[in-house]
Order: C-alpha cells, then structure tokens, then sequence
C-alpha cells in the first residue's frame, strides 16, 4: 500500500497522554506564579473540554484555588447543568451558580427570541445550513473573503440567532472575568485545536482567556487525555455543544465534519504534506470538502486577527 493509499492521518494524532499531563500541570502552576496570581477560574458547562480543563486545573494547584462557575440560561440543557455541579462537586472546588436569564432579559434577547423558539430544534438547524463551515454541496470560493461570510448573516431570522447566541457568550465572559478580577485569579481557557481552526470560538465570548491550556490539542487527543486522567464517561462521550438553544446544533453540524474527519484533514493539510486530492482520498472524503476546510481554517485566520486597524488595510 502506498502512502497516498492508506486510510487517515493516526500517526500525526498519536501522543503520549501522560506527557502531556505533565506540560500542562506544570504551565498552569507557571502562569498563575508568573502572573502573579492566587488560582484560577473555569467556566462549568458540563462538556468535555471545560471538564478536563479543571482536573488538570486543580491537580496543579490544589482544589481550593479552583473556582468554578456555572452559568446557565433560559435555554440551558438542565443535564449539562446538572454535569457541571455535579463535577465541581466531585473535586471538592469551591463553585458557583449564576443563572444569567435576567441579564438577557433585560437586554431584550428573549423577546427576540421565545423559549419555543429557541427549543425548536429542527428549525434552528434548518437556519444553520446556511453557516455551516465545511459543506461540499455548496462549497464557496476560497478566493475574495469577505468577513460577512463568517460573522454576517442573511436573513433576519438567522441574525436573530446570532445574536442573542453571542448575548449569551458574552454575559457568561463577563460573570467570568468579574469572578476572575475580584479573586485576583486567571481565567482559563476551555478550547481545542481542532474547534479553535475552524473558527468556532467567539473570541469576547467563549473564546476570551488569560491562559490557553489544551488549544494545542485536537479534540479526539482530548478525549484520550480526558479518559487518561478520569473524568466521567458520560461527560468524554457526550456530544460537543455550545448549548445555546437547547439541545440544538451540536458542534459537529456546525463544522460540517465529524471530530475524527475533521482532525485527519487538518493533520493532512498541515503536516503530510500531500496535496489535496491525496488528502481527500486518505481521509474517505472528496476534495472539496479538504478545500472547504482550508477556507475554514483561512475565514477563521482572518477573524482571530480583527479588529482591523488602518495600518492592516
């Protein structure tokens, strides 16, 4: 079998879980030494990632500096709820929770939005379509990016949406950063690699940190460092989501791409140095989907460096 024959990118996912345990514990203590702070502070939701942040957060400064927030809505699924205490719990951190329904409320988001609306699954991923990233049906020119591809929207329903979506992760970073400011604690960042390429983060909302402790790792090698140091089962294997509305557009049907797709394509386009047909035949795919990945990586490239400045045009 060649090269360009064999199935996926599993060599460049490999890595040694316990090793970066290690990296990880030791540059949290760093940080909160060198910035010359007393802990740290992680926002709760209940999923994988904000989990695992907090087992390495607490193995590396004790479960006292560990603060926990859990900061549902309206909308929240009560079982991420409930996952979030409930783990804040098991490591003995001290946890808060602050439901953050009156803020939107008094910002006008829920009369945009009804909680029937918003608990409409079906239409909610109906208006997604239009803004999944990774789509071979209807596959957008890398050429002439305009930022309205990413953050614009067209139609009034869709802005709606966002919106209020982007209400809510900007009042879940403000209850943090305040948390973090009167502690005098860092606050932690719960992203990924693979989430992070693709531009799925908000950067004032879920996206704004002091530190940034697994954003060199894919999601599936954060599955294995998640089962590696123990955290819950159900938590690893549940399914990745900004819990925005419901149980509604997980994270998956927002790229476009499965995690284990997603991650062999960017390990191909970065690292194999193969070009896309061949990339696209090793990952099960059709090039346009390794094409669409590309301007995915390129239209979140471009967002992460805004504002724009007069000197940047």
């Amino acid at each position: 079998m060649t090269e360009t024959e064999k199935l996926g990118f599993s060599e460049y996912l490999e890595f040694d879980a316990e090793q970066a345990r290690k990296e990880i514990v030791e540059f949290v203590r760093n940080q909160v030494t060198n910035f010359k702070k007393d802990g740290v502070v992680v926002g709760l939701s209940g999923g994988l990632d904000s989990s695992t942040v907090a087992y390495l957060c607490v193995e590396a400064l004790g479960k006292d500096k560990v603060y926990g927030l859990i900061l549902p809505d309206r909308d929240t699924r009560p079982q991420n709820t409930d996952d979030g205490m409930n783990l804040a719990k098991s490591l003995g951190i001290p946890h808060q929770k602050i439901i953050i329904s009156p803020f939107l409320k008094e910002l006008g988001a829920y009369d945009i939005i009804s909680h029937e609306k918003a608990s409409d699954r079906k239409a909610i991923e109906k208006l997604g379509e239009s803004f999944t990233i990774i789509n071979d049906k209807k596959f957008p020119s890398t050429e002439n990016f305009s930022p309205t591809a990413t953050v614009g929207a067209s139609s009034a329903s869709l802005r709606d949406f966002m919106a209020v979506g982007g209400a809510k992760l900007h009042t879940r970073m403000t209850v943090l950063y305040f948390y973090a400011t009167l502690k005098n604690y860092l606050l932690v960042g719960t992203d990924d690699n693979s989430e992070l390429t693709m531009g799925v983060y908000d950067r004032y909302g879920d996206g704004a940190c002091d530190i940034s402790i697994m954003s060199h790792l894919y999601k599936t090698q954060i599955k294995q460092l998640a089962k590696h140091i123990g955290v819950p089962d159900h938590i690893v294997n549940k399914t990745s989501s900004a819990d925005l509305f419901g149980d509604s557009m997980p994270n998956e049907k927002l790229i476009g791409l499965s995690y284990l797709k997603l991650d062999d394509i960017l390990c191909g386009i970065r690292k194999s140095g193969l070009n896309d047909d061949d990339i696209a035949r090793r990952a099960g795919v059709k090039p346009a989907v390794v094409q669409s990945v590309r301007k995915g990586m390129k239209d979140a490239s471009f967002v992460a460096n805004l504002p724009i400045s007069v000197k940047t045009l």
